[in-house]
């Protein structure tokens, strides 16, 4: 508006000229129509001349403004607050992301290992008795008869005893006695005695991507070889290493501090007195990103020891959350057996202060041992639990370090694939 009423009058000359032109051309007859219409352009730019200088609704685009204003400023504050609650996810080797040289990605596989077996060593957990351990405890169970002037047993006889089972009580259940006198029973009491809770490590023997507690890069697990594993192979290890991590530290602050609240009580600490007496397995979502549609597994079912996958897509669960242009979502499903009063609790510390949304929870009933063999979770109401929780990866935060192949495989536009 301001333009015209600058320029109109100069316009409107450009157009005098050209009708004094045409007047050569059509001679002088048609000089009252020119002129009438001279006037009503006079008459518009006298008009234009009286308008206001500022629009009729400029409170009204103002106030718009102010309301825009505001969205980025708590836009600006939700980046900078999930930049402080994202502070602890660091890559485990500068440099790695989103570009890292080969020799940084072969470094990061060492450094994962390392950082994997520090995550098993923060739960002070372990198995039930070995072999070798059941082994030991029968020596010990004859040095003792020996020393208390009975005769040693026959290694058959010991044996045919122990197939036997040891005696009962009316209840069923294993008596002092009769579990003072059985190698295996024992053993495993010891075993547990000596655990916060029980894992199955990704190295151990019987460890397989079913059983073993923790998700552990199969990509990664050869530190023997010179050739590296590829950019996204080290990008999932370094998401499944970072909410892991998370989880872990959550369980393991719970056991800790019911082990310092035993050792007050002037109690030993031990698997039977914790919150969450096993960790069945922790995985992340099969294709990583949560996609809208297409479901790729069925809910995890809260029964047996192998490990429970989540659903993997955003219809499965009740929040109906998807990666998108601004964030990425992974889905994580927690399998544990624990105490059932404090699943609560334990859920609640794992979303307090993070980006963590508990989607699904179920639970069915762990039968007693009475037979006090294998793994011993005490005698409190115990529970396998499977807790699924999504996590939103902020993009400003994250996308800084993911790998080029990373963000051509998700279609995310990250950095350093934008268009200059």
């Amino acid at each position: 508006m301001d333009f015209l009423k600058r320029h109109l009058f100069f316009i409107l000359c450009g157009v005098g000229g050209v009708v004094g032109i045409a007047l050569g051309v059509t001679g002088l007859k048609a000089m009252p129509r020119v002129l009438g219409e001279m006037k009503v352009a006079e008459g518009l730019y006298q008009g234009l001349e009286s308008l206001p200088s500022k629009p009729v609704n400029e409170e009204i685009i103002e106030a718009e403004d102010r309301r825009i204003q505001l969205v980025v400023d708590d836009r600006n504050k939700v980046i900078a607050k999930a930049g402080e609650l994202y502070a602890e996810y660091q890559p485990l080797v500068e440099g790695v992301f989103p570009e890292g040289t080969p020799l940084k990605r072969i470094a990061f596989r060492t450094k994962y290992h390392e950082a994997m077996k520090e995550l098993l060593a923060k739960l002070n957990s372990g198995g039930p008795a070995s072999a070798s351990d059941v082994e030991l405890m029968r020596r010990k169970i004859e040095d003792e008869k020996a020393e208390a002037g009975r005769p040693r047993s026959e290694t058959g006889a010991v044996l045919d005893q122990e197939m036997k089972g040891a005696p009962k009580n009316a209840a069923g259940a294993v008596t002092r006695a009769g579990a003072r006198q059985d190698a295996h029973i024992r053993a495993d009491i010891q075993a547990a005695q000596r655990i916060y809770c029980y894992t199955v490590g990704f190295f151990d023997e019987k460890a397989n991507e079913r059983v073993s507690s923790l998700e552990f890069m199969a990509a990664l697990k050869d530190t023997n070889t010179g050739d590296p594993p590829t950019a996204e192979e080290v990008w999932r290890a370094q998401v499944g290493y970072w909410i892991q991590s998370h989880i872990v530290n959550s369980i393991a602050d719970m056991n800790n501090a019911a082990a310092e609240a035993a050792k007050a009580a002037g109690q030993d600490p031990w698997v039977g007195i914790m919150p969450v007496k096993d960790v069945i397995s922790i995985r992340l979502g099969l294709d990583l990103y949560v996609p809208p549609k297409g479901e790729l597994f069925a809910p995890p079912e809260a029964v047996g020891f192998l490990a429970a996958v989540p659903t993997g897509t955003a219809e499965t669960v009740y929040t109906h959350t998807a990666s998108g242009p601004y964030y990425d979502v992974v889905q994580v499903a927690a399998k544990l057996v624990m105490d059932q009063r404090d699943i609560s609790r334990l859920a609640e510390r794992i979303c307090d202060n993070g980006f963590y949304t508990l989607v699904r929870a179920a639970y069915t009933e762990v039968a007693p041992n009475l037979n006090l063999a294998g793994k011993i979770y005490g005698s409190e109401p115990t529970v396998i639990v499977v807790l699924e929780f999504e996590f939103v990866m902020i993009g400003e935060v994250f996308r800084k370090w993911m790998p080029k192949e990373v963000c051509e495989k998700f279609s995310i536009m990250c950095p350093q694939t934008e268009s200059p």
